[in-house]
């Protein structure tokens, strides 16, 4: 009792808020998918086996809707995103008018399989059928005529170009066209008699079909004569479609994982790999986009990006009706299924290793007693012990060849078998001997026994069929109902629950001397239960349905668990972890789980000041709330639900912010970037040369602001790059004054236009003629070219025959020659666009004349003492009229400057600091350089 008080205190705790508790699916559903339509870019529909799948965020995240008959549809087609229908086996359609929030059942008065449908307009729907069946509806798939094409081939593909135009693919690799929106059929023979399963044009004229093994066929005259393409393979292909903004691009789906692409509107047809080989029924592309999606066998779809050029997996499942599970743990656990499947886990069912048996049989029962040591039983009377979690298998001997339905072990060693028509059998050596238990003449297929202890028992079959054991012996309880049970859990030492067909539960607390049907509102059936004390429990059931109860079966609260598929069987490894099978490969967990992050925030983002609506995408009826977060404005409706409306009233870079929550926590949190803006501002200067060269190109740009666009003119050139930014590139074409201007746009309106005016110009014309003398010594002498606005002018000398000691970059310099030789003075004339044509000057350098000339100079100018301490005297004789005296520093910084007195040739310097100076005089014919130094 002590350790129910516990456990009683844990769960109250845990359980206090039902919210905390949530069943999650792991992994995609297993179902086969065989039709997929896009409405749009983000709404999508999938139809399947026993399974519908709807996306309204372009493929990202799909949420499942309920059937309204457990069957397989064939293909689907929506004429808006509420009008849409889908058809299956049997003659079913399912048919919605609020985007498959409800569906409705309805026949087509045979039970044929109906293969495609067509909406040609909201009332006018074809569909085509096996056995050469075509159905037309002219009011909305109320009432359906039947067609006659003259063919008893099963009609596999369906395509209508346009409302009149339109064309069906058969069996018998016949093609049927017709003109007049289906009044009239003709048959078009494709030379060839391989199985066709799909059709589709890409025009009114250019159209493709394929079929089995490897089949590919093109028209480009309406259908009146068809091609082969080779396509490389024999596998069947079962669906072509083509991108519909680049008719070029198109894929072909097929058996074992067979992928094709066109890259050239059909001429040619290239394969694609993936890693799976799974069977891809039929694609699709989203509109007007390169994304195309596939979909096939164990509820794999798979997508492109890139029109097919490669494939990335987005769900996955296997397609195994699963009978059972038994985790040991949080992270050991088995599932068994049909055809002898058998998975085990040790990682919670983040992933499996597959252990199944070479056997045909369904396993319908396990019980692990260890977390290796365990057993299974199915049809046809199998049984099997594992002592290393399944890696290896005993066969064991019940002694039938009934299907075994249940068991129960006290030990490793003694346990029960239960089966049909009144099959029981008890082992006390682990399963090698086994003892027939004859329970009176009965034929009841049993199905689920457990024992309270060893004294105590009860089981369970069909019609109602309910027995104790006690004082050694089986005895039979009258419940007063007919109804099948599926299941029974223990609580405690007196009390047990038994579930079954049509919400149907019993409770004991005598040991089953005495039932009481617990009063539960549900009509499911219930196919699993579970009691982790005398108090939480849970049943598991058909669509999807999962309950639980705090009071021991007083009351039930039912999960969303967000599926239509039955659940079978139901484990607990932990008191707070449990997990769930159920058909088509449905594999659930459970645990205090937050929510999902939401994928992608639904509103725009570039919006002028006012209210504006922002929205999420939830799952049907998943009990969460939505905490929304806006900077930048405010939510004026809608906080907690999945749709806000904002009322923007901070111009900027803003954000809408959500988040899942319930009462386990909250999700992470999504976020959508909205540029808000007001009047589109005004822009008061373009940046960039307002002087430029032909055939260059140059850079302009504005002060950018968020959520503009700026439309860009130029006059004489081309806007390279950058439209619609702040930001362009511009290559000049013409010379002469041009002009550029900018207006910037915004949600909220058009600005006012600005301009900047350009100046497009050429390199520089070639300097005039360069003086000076050409014939010096050792010397310094002036050079000059005739001056020009805005060119620089770069002199050079060959072979280093000399300095540019002065001038460089001006139309004249002076040059002292310091090499004997004949030497080329160039000056290359520069401006922004780039050089021009140099003139030249041929010197020729001879010692001889620099000798003359120093002495010369000796003897006209004086400079004493030098070296000096400080100060100096200068002297100066026979020189002409001095126009300036400059005295320059090391660092090239002008110390003084005199402009003489006519007459005056002698002058003094005083006070100098130390160091080496350049005095410079210059006269009316020429400048004469002077060093002196100062110690």
């Amino acid at each position: 009792m002590r350790k129910h008080f516990y456990l009683l205190f844990l769960f109250v705790f845990f359980f206090s808020l039902t919210q905390a508790q949530t069943w999650r699916r792991l992994g995609g559903w297993g179902n086969q998918y065989t039709g997929i339509v896009w409405v749009n870019e983000e709404v999508g529909y999938i139809s399947g086996n026993q399974i519908i799948l709807k996306s309204i965020d372009g493929g990202l995240s799909w949420v499942e809707q309920e059937t309204p008959l457990k069957t397989k549809m064939l293909a689907v087609d929506f004429f808006s995103e509420s009008v849409g229908m889908m058809v299956g086996e049997n003659g079913n359609i399912f048919k919605t008018n609020n985007g498959g929030n409800t569906w409705t059942l309805s026949n087509i008065g045979s039970d044929v399989n109906l293969n495609k449908v067509k909406y040609l307009s909201q009332q006018r729907i074809y569909v085509v059928a096996d056995n050469g069946e075509i159905y037309r509806s002219n009011n909305a798939g109320e009432s359906w005529t039947r067609q006659n094409l003259g063919t008893n081939a099963d009609l596999r593909g369906l395509f209508f170009v346009n409302s009149d135009t339109g064309y069906v693919a058969a069996s018998n690799g016949q093609i049927f066209r017709t003109f007049n929106g289906g009044n009239n059929w003709t048959t078009r023979n494709t030379g060839q008699n391989r199985a066709l399963n799909d059709v589709h044009f890409v025009n009114g004229t250019t159209g493709y079909a394929v079929g089995n093994r490897g089949t590919i066929l093109r028209t480009s005259d309406t259908g009146d004569s068809w091609t082969a393409v080779s396509s490389g393979t024999e596998r069947d292909l079962y669906a072509v479609s083509f991108n519909r903004s680049n008719r070029n691009l198109g894929v072909v789906t097929g058996e074992n994982a067979t992928l094709l692409r066109t890259v050239n509107g059909g001429s040619t047809f290239e394969g694609r790999n993936v890693n799976n080989q799974e069977t891809y029924l039929d694609a699709a592309f989203r509109d007007n986009s390169n994304n195309v999606f596939a979909l096939g066998t164990n509820g794999f779809l798979i997508s492109s990006g890139n029109s097919g050029a490669s494939w990335g997996t987005r769900l996955s499942g296997r397609e195994i009706d699963y009978t059972g599970t038994s985790f040991r743990t949080d992270r050991i656990g088995y599932i068994i299924g049909e055809n002898g499947r058998f998975f085990f886990t040790n990682n919670g069912g983040s992933s499996f290793n597959d252990r199944s048996r070479p056997v045909s049989n369904q396993f319908n029962h396990l019980f692990f007693t260890t977390n290796s040591l365990g057993y299974i039983c199915g049809e046809e009377g199998i049984l099997l012990r594992t002592t290393n979690s399944g890696s290896n298998w005993t066969s064991l001997n019940p002694g039938t060849t009934e299907d075994l339905n249940g068991l129960f072990f006290f030990n490793n060693n003694v346990g029960y078998v239960v089966g049909n028509k009144g099959f029981m059998a008890f082992t006390a050596d682990g399963g090698i001997t086994w003892e027939k238990i004859e329970l009176g003449n009965t034929s009841v297929n049993f199905k689920r026994l457990a024992f309270i202890n060893t004294e105590s028992g009860i089981l369970i079959g069909d019609n109602g069929f309910v027995s104790i054991y006690e004082n050694e012996e089986w005895r039979t309880i009258n419940l007063g109902t007919g109804i099948q049970f599926n299941d029974i859990s223990i609580l405690d030492e007196n009390s047990a629950v038994i579930v079954g067909q049509s919400g149907n539960a019993y409770k004991t607390e005598d040991k089953g001397l005495s039932w009481e049907r617990l009063n539960l509102n549900f009509s499911e059936n219930f196919n699993a239960v579970t009691f982790l004390d005398d108090e939480i429990g849970f049943i598991a059931g058909e669509k999807g349905l999962m309950i639980q109860t705090k009071d021991g079966g007083m009351t039930w609260e039912k999960f969303i668990t967000a599926t239509f598929q039955d659940f079978t069987g139901i484990s607990f490894g932990t008191l707070s972890n449990g997990f769930a099978v159920g058909k088509k490969g449905t594999f659930f967990t459970y645990d205090c789980q937050v929510p999902e992050q939401p994928t992608v925030i639904f509103g725009d983002d570039n919006v002028c000041l006012g209210q504006h609506v922002y929205n999420v995408q939830e799952a049907v009826e998943l009990e969460q709330e939505f905490e929304w977060r806006v900077d930048g404005g405010r939510i004026i409706e809608g906080q907690g639900t999945s749709r806000i409306v904002v009322e923007w009233d901070i111009p900027g870079r803003n954000a809408v912010l959500v988040r899942a929550k319930n009462f386990c926590g909250n999700s992470g949190t999504s976020g959508l970037e909205v540029i808000v803006s007001g009047a589109a501002r005004s822009i008061n200067e373009i940046e960039g040369e307002g002087a430029v060269c032909i055939n260059t190109s140059q850079e302009y740009l504005v002060e950018p602001t968020l959520g503009t666009v700026y439309v860009w003119e130029v006059s004489g050139g081309e806007i390279l790059e950058g439209q619609g930014t702040n930001r362009i590139l511009v290559g000049w074409a013409n010379t002469g004054q041009q002009s550029i201007s900018i207006t910037p746009s915004n949600p909220c309106g058009q600005g006012q236009t600005t301009s900047k005016d350009i100046l497009v110009t050429t390199p520089p014309d070639k300097p005039s003629a360069v003086n000076g003398p050409e014939r010096v010594g050792f010397t310094e002498e002036t050079y000059s070219v005739n001056n020009v606005n805005g060119v620089n002018f770069q002199w050079s000398i060959t072979n280093q025959g000399g300095q540019i000691i002065q001038g460089q970059g001006t139309n004249q310099v002076v040059v002292r020659w310091e090499k004997e030789g004949d030497f080329t003075l160039r000056v290359t004339p520069m401006n922004g666009c780039d050089e021009g044509e140099s003139s030249e000057l041929e010197v020729n350098v001879n010692i001889i004349t620099s000798i003359g000339e120093n002495r010369q100079r000796n003897e006209e100018i004086k400079i004493y003492p030098n070296p000096s301490q400080g100060d100096f005297t200068l002297e100066i004789k026979d020189v002409g009229s001095i126009i300036q005296l400059r005295l320059i520093n090391a660092y090239g910084q002008e110390i003084n400057i005199l402009k003489p007195a006519p007459g005056l040739h002698q002058y003094q310097f005083r006070d100098l600091a130390k160091g080496l100076y350049t005095l410079i005089i210059s006269t009316s014919q020429k400048e004469y350089v002077k060093k002196v130094l100062v110690r």
